[in-house]
Formats: structure tokens, sequence, C-alpha cells
């Protein structure tokens, strides 16, 4: 995103305990990482141990113009068992995100960001959770969209 724009300045965030951990899960972390929080032109930081359904306890005071979360997954392979549990369990997640990210928005013209691919808009009934936190969608695009029609 920040190579694509770099004008933009982003704050990066990961349920991953520490950049060792990052670096045992993805073979190019390290460099990514690197490169992020030391560019000259970048310099932005990477929070760690980020909950998506508590924002505001791990993100404190900062607020946002725009929060993104992409392809959120509980990691539970228990339910790769029940296609209805699954998706019961990650309708409640992104319920709980969308919630959790209002807190930490900038102001009313603020967006809340999900990326979803395949039948998970559906399956996860994605318009309801984010109904029901009182939100309203202003687009849906899918996932071949180029970043700038829904980014600005």
């Amino acid at each position: 995103l920040i190579r694509a724009y770099p004008a933009i300045s982003v704050t990066a965030s990961t349920l991953v305990e520490s950049p060792t951990e990052l670096c045992k899960l993805y073979n190019n972390a390290a460099e990514n990482s690197a490169e992020f929080a030391t560019s000259n032109c970048w310099k932005e930081q990477i929070i760690y141990k980020v909950d998506a359904t508590n924002l505001k306890e791990t993100i404190h005071d900062k607020k946002y113009d725009m929060i993104l979360f992409n392809h959120p997954h509980l990691g539970d392979s228990s339910l790769l068992k029940s296609e209805s549990l699954a998706a019961q369990r990650h309708h409640s997640l992104l319920a709980h995100y969308f919630h959790s990210a209002q807190d930490i928005l900038s102001g009313p013209q603020g967006r809340i960001h999900v990326c979803l691919s395949g039948n998970q808009p559906k399956t996860w009934n994605v318009m309801e959770a984010a109904t029901n936190c009182g939100l309203k969608c202003v687009s849906q695009e899918s996932t071949s969209c180029p970043i700038s029609k829904w980014l600005f």
C-alpha cells in the first residue's frame, strides 16, 4: 500500500506477538518490516499484539482516518468441521471489529474497511454485522478492483 501511495501515512498492525514471530510465519517479513520502519521516506510504525475486537485498548488514544482489516480469520482449525459454525463465529468477529474500529476513527468521515474473498461476504453476513453497529456501506468492490477505487 505504501509503495503505491507514498504520500499517505500508514500504521501496520498484527495479532502476531513480536517481530520474531512474524518472521517465523512469513519468509519476507524481516525485509518488509525493515523497509517499512526505516526507509527514508516512510519511517512508519508496526504495532504487535493487536486485538481487532478491542482496538482502543491496543491503539490507546491514537485516531485514524481509515481502519483496514484484510482477510480476517479466527485461525481455529476446529471450525473446518462445520461451515455454518465457522460462518457464525466469523460474523461475530466482524461485528466486534466494526464496533471496536468506531472507537479509533478520527471522525464522522472516517472509514472502516474489511477485505474478504470468495463467498465470505455472503456466508459471514458482513453487511448485517456492519449495519447492526450503525455503519453504512459506501462501497463494495471485488478483490480484483484497483486499490485507488476504494482507498481515495
